[in-house]
C-alpha cells in the first residue's frame, strides 16, 4: 500500500503546490539543535557486517526544530555519562527504550530539566517519523516543513485534505515533495505535540491498526 508514495502524490502536487515566495526564513530558537540517529545507525551497521551480520538498512530521520535538544553539564557532570545517555538515546529503536532512560535519569540524577526532557521527547518523535517513512522535519518560523522517504506510510487523500483545509493559513505541498504545514505555537512541548498530531493525520489506517 505504501509504495511510490511520491508518485501517488503527484495530483496533490498538480492540485495543491504554491511556490513561496520566501526562501530565506530561519528556524526559530537561539539554541537551535539537530538530532538525528544517522551516525548511530551506520555504527551499528558496521558492526553488524564485522560480525557476518544480516542486518536490515535503518532508516532515520533528521529533526531542525530550534529546540534546545541537549545533557547540560549542571544536570549530569561526568562527560563519559552524558555521551553514554545521548548515545543511548540516539540509538533507541523503541518508546520503551525512552521511557526507560527516562526512568534512569530521574532515579540518578532527579528531575530532568526542560532541555532534556525535549530531548526525549524528540527522540520518541524521531521514531515516529521514521515509522511513517518521514526523512526530515525543519521548522522554518511558524511553519513546519516535512520531507517524505518514497515508501511513506501517508495517506495522500488525507495530506489532500489537510493542504486544502489549511491553504489560507499557509499550508502547502511543493514539487520538491515538501510539505509546509503551519504551527499554531512556538512554545518547544507545544511545537513537539503539533508535529505527533500531524502525523496521526497524515497516517495509513492499516499503519495505525498495527
Amino acid at each position: 500500500m505504501s509504495f511510490g508514495f511520491t508518485a501517488r502524490l503527484r495530483t496533490c502536487v498538480v492540485a495543491l503546490a504554491v511556490v513561496g515566495a520566501s526562501s530565506s526564513m530561519l528556524a526559530a530558537g537561539a539554541s537551535a539543535a539537530t538530532f538525528n540517529a544517522k551516525t548511530t545507525a551506520q555504527l551499528e551497521e558496521a558492526v553488524s557486517k564485522l560480525k557476518g551480520e544480516d542486518r536490515q538498512e535503518r532508516t532515520t530521520t533528521q529533526l531542525n526544530l530550534g529546540i534546545s535538544l541537549r545533557v547540560d553539564e549542571s544536570y549530569i557532570p561526568e562527560e563519559n555519562q552524558r555521551l553514554r545517555i545521548y548515545k543511548k538515546i540516539a540509538g533507541a529503536q523503541d518508546e520503551a527504550t525512552i521511557t526507560d532512560v527516562r526512568a534512569e535519569l530521574q532515579d540518578r540524577y532527579g528531575e530532568p530539566p526542560e532541555s532534556v526532557t525535549h530531548l526525549l521527547e524528540a527522540a520518541i518523535l524521531r521514531l515516529e517519523c521514521e515509522r511513517l517513512g518521514v526523512s526530515q522535519v525543519d521548522r522554518k518560523r511558524d511553519q513546519i516543513h516535512m520531507r517524505f522517504m518514497e515508501k511513506a506510510n501517508v495517506d495522500p487523500s488525507r495530506l489532500m485534505m489537510l493542504v486544502a483545509k489549511n491553504a489560507k493559513r499557509g499550508a502547502q505541498f511543493t514539487p520538491q515533495g515538501v510539505l509546509r504545514y503551519p504551527l499554531t505555537n512556538s512554545q518547544p512541548q507545544e511545537v513537539l505535540m503539533e508535529i505527533r498530531l500531524l502525523l496521526d493525520e497524515l497516517e495509513l489506517e492499516e499503519v495505525a491498526a498495527q
